[in-house]
């Protein structure tokens, strides 16, 4: 990307301007502990990531960190947290970021990296599935025990392969749209309908959006549990936007 350059988080003032950033991006309240400094700094020295986009100024704007996990003895990138600045959104500067977080990865041995996104946030969704390649591999409801400024926690957890693999053909979206919180069967795929904008569930009553995460997160348990994957997530139209829900 034009301007932008990353590289790791290596001096306290950047670790401090991540965290404003996080306060920022996020809508922190003042009393949130959001994490410090010093853990952006472990990270680095224990294998883990702490990465920052830089514009032509050389000021942050946005950054990423991460940590090891284990499943069953093999390790995997776990990235915890991306947040990008929303006068540099749209100049790919997330792309970059996951990009450069995935070589050092690469750089410890891990060939896999895992992350956790809000499923009802569909423009996350289609970053993480259709643009890096990743896929929706668990789902878990209320995955921090709490709510945030979107409500219940509920969170895919996705894999990206880092090594180069041939992306799962995704069928073109069908004409028969379910509505939202449903699930359309058709052949091999089932088609898991979203709305399109995070902007139209803030604007839901609070008791209509829970249902619509509750039959969101009935669907999500029923296609993972099964073995299946998310594959992509795409919008229709202004108003809605689609899961393909399939084998990988």
């Amino acid at each position: 990307m034009s301007g932008i350059t990353t590289r790791p988080l290596a001096t306290t003032a950047e670790r401090l301007a991540a965290v404003r950033l996080y306060r920022v991006v996020f809508g922190l309240a003042p009393d949130d502990p959001a994490f410090t400094p010093k853990l952006l700094s472990a990270l680095r020295h224990a294998g883990g990531s702490a990465v920052g986009a830089f514009d032509e100024d050389d000021n942050l704007v946005g950054f990423t960190y991460g940590f090891v996990g284990l499943d069953g003895g093999t390790p995997y990138h776990y990235s915890q947290t991306a947040a990008v600045d929303p006068v540099a959104q749209g100049r790919g500067v997330g792309r970059q970021l996951k990009r450069a977080q995935a070589e050092v990865a690469r750089c410890t041995g891990v060939r896999t990296m895992r992350w956790a996104y809000d499923p009802l946030q569909a423009r996350n969704a289609h970053f993480n599935l259709d643009v890096l390649g990743a896929v929706g591999r668990w789902f878990h409801r209320d995955l921090y025990d709490m709510e945030d400024h979107n409500g219940r926690t509920d969170r895919v957890v996705v894999e990206w392969v880092l090594d180069a693999q041939t992306p799962t053909p995704v069928p073109p979206l069908p004409r028969d749209v379910p509505e939202w919180g449903e699930c359309r069967a058709d052949g091999d795929v089932g088609w898991l309908a979203v709305p399109a904008s995070s902007d139209d569930l803030r604007r839901m009553e609070p008791g209509r959006a829970l249902e619509l995460r509750d039959r969101v997160a009935d669907e999500l348990t029923r296609l993972l549990g099964a073995g299946q994957v998310l594959l992509s997530c795409r919008r229709v139209d202004d108003r809605t936007a689609l899961y393909c829900a399939g084998a990988r």
